[in-house]
């Protein structure tokens, strides 16, 4: 999570397994900055450029979105990198090394799983830009009452849900919100980050907890299979967001306790909105 904090400080907090105490995991100057998996994107040394950050190894990488100044706004969703400074706005695809050219006028504008949202204050339309095929294509997808006006986005009357979901708006009636599909395909299934260490001993007092943060929402199926391929170990699971969260107690599909030994473990992940081929993950584990 990136949070902007006093002293014109920026921190990233990591909030491991879900759990309630973050841990500050880098403070930095604040400036425009994204955070998608495990990196960090903020500008760059030069024009347009922005730089992406491994918040765990601490390696960093260089792109050149195209920007003609320094971006005072980017956001990130998959391959997506979302930038805006001034009067200019796009997207840079890094999986295609493609530059986009989107609107950059009429507001905040929120990116998701393909294409952009913003509203346009003057004729209360509520405007999609699809770019997930390399080229920007606007059309508006309602029409928002003109009562009730807020400061729009995430924090106002709409918002969109990166992780491949419907965009969400409030549509006057008594605060009723209504739902209305995107239209835009959502990227395959994809690992954002993992947390999947394996201890050499689990039981009912110290679970193996893994956690994978995909980045769409998945039922899957997580299986451990011993030395001699026998599968000893099957859970399985819906996702409500977009991380798989599995709890094995250390006993065997008949109630037994695992033994000692060698074992590889195997999640398979379909994407709940049923587009893209699954996703499969699999490590080894060695029990004491």
């Amino acid at each position: 999570m990136l949070c902007n904090g006093g002293s014109g400080k920026q921190r990233v907090v990591d909030f491991p397994r879900a759990t309630t105490g973050g841990e500050t995991t880098l403070t930095r100057d604040r400036t425009a900055a994204a955070v998608w998996g495990q990196t960090l994107w903020a500008p760059g040394g030069t024009q347009g450029q922005v730089t992406g950050r491994n918040l765990k190894t601490g390696t960093t990488t260089s792109i050149t979105t195209g920007a003609p100044c320094t971006p005072t706004d980017i956001q990130a969703v998959n391959t997506w990198l979302y930038w805006s400074c001034g009067s200019s706005a796009g997207v840079y695809d890094r999986a295609t090394q493609r530059k986009i050219t989107v609107p950059a006028d009429l507001g905040p504008a929120r990116p998701a799983d393909g294409f952009l949202l913003r509203e346009n204050r003057t004729t209360h339309e509520l405007l999609l830009t699809d770019f997930h095929t390399g080229t920007a294509t606007t059309r508006t997808l309602v029409k928002l009452p003109a009562t009730d006006q807020n400061t729009g986005g995430s924090n106002g009357r709409w918002a969109v849900d990166r992780f491949g979901g419907p965009i969400a708006y409030l549509n006057g009636t008594y605060g009723e919100v209504s739902i209305v599909p995107s239209g835009v395909p959502t990227s395959p299934l994809a690992q954002m980050e993992a947390q999947a260490h394996t201890p050499s001993v689990i039981g009912k007092a110290f679970p193996w907890s893994p956690v994978w943060q995909l980045n769409e929402p998945s039922t899957w199926t997580l299986t451990l299979t011993n030395a001699s391929g026998k599968i000893v170990r099957t859970l399985a699971g819906s996702s409500t967001g977009a991380a798989v969260r599995p709890a094995r107690d250390g006993t065997t599909d008949s109630g037994g306790g695992t033994t000692g030994g060698t074992y590889t473990w195997k999640l398979t992940a379909h994407p709940r909105d049923g587009q893209g081929p699954d996703l499969t993950l699999s490590g080894p584990m060695t029990l004491g």
